[in-house]
């Protein structure tokens, strides 16, 4: 049996809100605009619309819930700062300290993403929904372009790798050690709900 932690070693509802509206938006901005996703044999979502509005309307909803995703980041910076609850490691030894290293890498990661991505509009331009241009920094630059839009897809393909190791690393404390760490990061049940 999965041992429950009490109140005080669960964060708080806000916390677990941000930390979950985070990794909904990285997995869906990955996957709209990743060409890497096997089945679509390296056309991302972006890239399998016909040109003109298709096209233009996807790109635009990514960009959208990438301003979103930093909306998100900054507000979950600032709760974190000011008012969220903080928890003592699950293992305050070797383990401890490579989970903090973890959940270092995770924001420094998502930090990198975010700004390649804005530097990516600007390096292209861009159309948002039809509605207005972002201009192009150098529209004769194809090199530039290039490479920030590389260098935002490996930081983005790096992001998901480490999430998913994140991800893992929780599984097996919940299944396998069975030690209540996961469910720190999951909504408290109410008291007489089915299953509690």
């Amino acid at each position: 049996m999965v041992q429950e932690p009490a109140a005080s070693d669960r964060y708080d509802p806000i916390t677990i809100l941000l930390h979950w509206t985070t990794a909904a938006l990285v997995v869906l901005l990955w996957a709209i605009a990743s060409p890497d996703v096997p089945m679509t044999a390296g056309v991302s979502l972006i890239d399998f619309m016909p040109k003109g509005q298709p096209r233009v309307v996807v790109r635009s909803v990514h960009i959208t819930l990438g301003l979103v995703l930093i909306a998100v980041l900054l507000v979950r910076l600032s709760w974190r700062a000011t008012s969220g609850e903080r928890l003592p490691p699950a293992d305050p030894g070797a383990w401890g300290t490579a989970a903090k290293l973890g959940h270092s890498a995770l924001y420094v990661l998502l930090a990198t993403v975010l700004l390649l991505g804005l530097a990516n509009v600007w390096a292209r331009g861009d159309s948002i929904f039809g509605l207005f241009n972002v201009p192009a920094f150098d529209p004769s630059d194809r090199a530039l372009r290039k490479t920030v839009g590389n260098l935002h897809r490996w930081a983005a393909n790096a992001l998901l790798i480490v999430a998913g190791v994140h991800a893992a690393v929780a599984l097996f404390h919940h299944y396998v050690l069975r030690d209540g760490v996961l469910r720190r990061m999951l909504p408290a049940r109410e008291a007489g709900a089915p299953g509690s």
